[in-house]
């Protein structure tokens, strides 16, 4: 990793540089903004501490020219000053910069934010090397991934297809649920059999048992004629549904005889009709916590979890960002550099699912072979643009009482989102938040 230290004081770059210097880092100094603007511009470099105030040319002069090329190779910067106006830090990170530390700093916030920066370039050349052999990446039928935890996954699935136990995929919504599901038919002895999948979760709750069991003529208003329904098109091969959660009560207690006897009766009819099918299911939801609250049954949870694989949330895996999106971009399109950065580090709620959807319409739309973060419709972290409306309430405060009071505001914003997103699940919203489900109860109660 590449490090420029841009500081006019000779003293502060030798404590720096002494502080920051590991193996493996090639750390650059300029005494001047003039001379540190041009060592940018000519060797480029993955991370630059800038101090604020200097002779010949300032840090906001630098900002300004690095954001007005963004063809030069701009590299993740951290303001140094010892100046604590919170509206200059503001317009700081306007500009372009990544983080502002105030002078004093504390050496060890130094060292995590390079640690950070080193993380991200070990990431993005991995990245970069396994790409270029596409090829040889691992994949399992349509899934591909160059993560271990996914290697694990495929793994699972090769062998889970041999049984004929019933399995419940668990993960985010657009993790890719129903593709492990089409994998685990294709891999087992049913291949060459129907598989079907139904998401429970879109039909209404009045049609949902004629859907899944079927219906003889004139079991209820509008039903001109029989309807076979998925179990019975399933037959002999695998039946996949989609968002079990959301199944109304009633249905899932006629779920459980199928899986108990292999055997359905169609809505109207008093006939037993044998079934032979192995039954896939997924959900977003956290199901232990439906049992709780009597909205799932448990002894049906404990048949459709005969066994259990879990898909990582495509923020876990981000490795895989840059390798999917390859596949879904034109012969001879690529991603720009700092597209590929705010690609890695967009937190992608969506999933896989919203990476095809953004990747194949930027490829769709692009006028040139190159697609850049706007393209995408995300932005570098450095390049998102700030509302100064938000902090006009904080510009009067002292830097650190503003910080912790801007922190706090984010952390309930955060909170908000999770749960929104997840639907008021506790237990996901905390998973997607990365922290514990208690600590999530106990900051939703101080609200």
């Amino acid at each position: 990793m590449k490090i420029l230290i841009i500081e006019d004081d000779a003293t502060a770059r030798y404590a720096l540089h002494r502080a920051i210097r590991a193996p493996g880092r090639e750390i650059l100094e300029a005494q001047d903004g003039e001379s540190g603007l041009k060592q940018l511009k000519e060797a480029g470099a993955d991370l630059a501490f800038l101090d604020l105030n200097m002779p010949v040319r300032d840090g906001i002069s630098i900002l300004t020219e690095l954001q007005s090329h963004p063809d030069w190779r701009s590299p993740e910067i951290i303001v140094l000053t010892a100046n604590d106006s919170i509206d200059i830090a503001v317009e700081c990170i306007r500009r372009g910069a990544a983080d502002f530390l105030t002078k004093p700093y504390e050496i060890e916030q130094v060292r995590s934010i390079v640690k950070r920066c080193q993380e991200r370039c070990d990431l993005a050349k991995r990245v970069a090397q396994l790409s270029a052999e596409l090829e040889s990446v691992p994949q399992l039928g349509s899934l591909i991934s160059i993560h271990p935890v996914m290697h694990g996954l495929f793994d699972q699935i090769r062998r889970a297809s041999k049984s004929k136990l019933p399995v419940l995929i668990r993960g985010e919504s657009g993790t890719g649920k129903e593709l492990v599901a089409r994998e685990l038919h294709r891999c087992s002895d049913r291949s060459d059999k129907p598989f079907v999948a139904v998401n429970t979760a879109s039909i209404s709750e009045n049609l949902i048992e004629s859907e899944l069991f079927g219906h003889v003529r004139g079991a209820f208003t509008g039903a001109d004629r029989n309807r076979e329904g998925v179990f019975r098109k399933a037959n002999g091969g695998t039946l996949f549904l989609d968002e079990i959660g959301d199944m109304p009560s009633g249905v899932q207690t006629r779920l459980l005889r199928i899986l108990q006897e292999n055997v359905m009766t169609p809505v109207g009819s008093e006939e037993e009709v044998p079934v032979d099918v192995r039954i896939l299911s997924a959900t977003h939801q956290d199901l232990e916590v439906a049992m709780e609250q009597k909205t799932f049954r448990s002894d049906l949870y404990y048949r459709l979890r005969g066994i259990e694989l879990r898909i990582p949330a495509l923020r876990s895996r981000v490795e895989d960002i840059l390798l999917l999106a390859k596949r879904w971009l034109g012969a001879d399109q690529q991603l720009t550099p700092e597209c590929m950065a705010a690609m890695m580090s967009y937190s992608w709620p969506g999933n896989v699912r919203e990476l095809k959807q953004r990747v194949e319409g930027a490829a769709a739309m692009a006028t040139t072979v190159s697609i850049n973060a706007q393209d995408l419709g995300i932005l570098p972290k450095h390049q998102e643009p700030c509302d100064m409306q938000f902090f006009e309430e904080y510009f009067e405060m002292p830097l650190t009482e503003a910080k912790q009071a801007i922190m706090e505001r984010f952390e309930q914003l955060a909170i908000e989102r999770a749960m929104t997103l997840e639907d008021n699940n506790v237990s996901a919203a905390a998973r997607r938040l990365g922290i514990h489900r208690q600590n999530l109860q106990l900051k939703l109660k101080d609200k």
